[in-house]
């Protein structure tokens, strides 16, 4: 439950989804309801202990804790679990959509928030494969919708110094003791940092395993691939990889599963507090945009 002021919010009451018209109608008539968030992930591989749908379960959970902060200005629209990831398709479980696919979902989401009164809209993104897809399609949206709309990754609040304070992988990173690229690399999918936030936020979701067990798998992720897999990755394979290059393919998967050994339910929650907080800040800001008629983003 959510604290505000002398009452207690049910974190179900910011999911749209679990409302009903006459709750919806009535805090958009009030003027209460000021603003949406539209959470986006992926259902991509997160190597061996992590549940396929970790990206979104996170981008919705940040979400909806941003909005019990801002309640009950914000409602959490229904999320969008797919996103672009067909760099993954080696990896069995992984879905992708075509990139317009994902743009028109969320264009028509936007619109009908926007058709019911509510102009203030932020894609909170889950997947950073998503992040460059959304950014450039923005300003057209902004302009076709005439609201303040924008897309933000909820980790882009997480500062460096925050990193090498929570984070063991990047002290490492810091002070010289990663030996190989794929581990200088390694540090911010699958590993240390998001199974962290997984283990606070839902631990059920994450498998235990052992590095014994991974190299008794004998995973082979940049050969013998199927015609299928290759299409997909085609677009990607700069320098060799994934076979080659300076950073193949299969040793950077080890180093991840290996850096998610430093993982801790204290490390996600310390993760998840600035995550909610960046986010309810720029979404804030944005909503007060709106009320006062400035533009967004503030700099155009």
């Amino acid at each position: 439950m959510a604290n505000t002021g002398n009452r207690y919010i049910s974190p179900h009451k910011v999911m749209l989804g679990e409302c009903t018209r006459k709750e919806i109608r009535e805090a958009l008539r009030r003027g209460e309801l000021k603003a949406a968030i539209i959470p986006i992930g992926a259902v991509e591989q997160h190597n061996e202990h992590l549940s396929l749908d970790l990206d979104i379960v996170l981008s919705t959970f940040v979400s909806q804790r941003a909005a019990l902060q801002l309640y009950p200005q914000v409602t959490v629209a229904p999320p969008c679990p797919i996103g672009y990831s067909p760099y993954h398709m080696a990896r069995k479980g992984t879905l992708t959509l075509r990139k317009e696919t994902m743009q028109a979902y969320l264009f028509d989401v936007a619109q009908s928030l926007k058709t019911h009164g509510i102009r203030t809209i932020l894609v909170v993104n889950g997947h950073g494969g998503n992040h460059g897809l959304l950014r450039e399609v923005l300003p057209a949206w902004r302009r076709d919708l005439d609201i303040t709309m924008d897309e933000e990754s909820y980790w882009m609040g997480l500062t460096d110094e925050d990193k090498v304070t929570i984070l063991q992988g990047y002290r490492d990173l810091r002070d010289g003791k990663l030996d190989t690229v794929a581990r200088q690399t390694a540090l911010n999918h699958a590993s240390e940092d998001e199974t962290s936030v997984m283990l606070a936020a839902c631990p059920q979701r994450v498998r235990a395993f052992t590095m014994e067990e991974y190299d008794a798998a004998n995973l082979d992720y940049a050969h013998n691939l199927s015609p299928e897999v290759e299409a997909y990755l085609e677009p990607f394979s700069k320098e060799g990889w994934p076979q080659g290059g300076p950073n193949p393919e299969n040793p950077r998967d080890r180093a991840r599963q290996e850096n998610a050994l430093l993982a801790t339910v204290e490390k996600g929650e310390a993760l998840i507090d600035i995550h909610t907080q960046y986010v309810a800040d720029k979404l804030q800001k944005m909503i007060d945009a709106t009320e006062k008629g400035l533009p967004w983003p503030p700099s155009e």
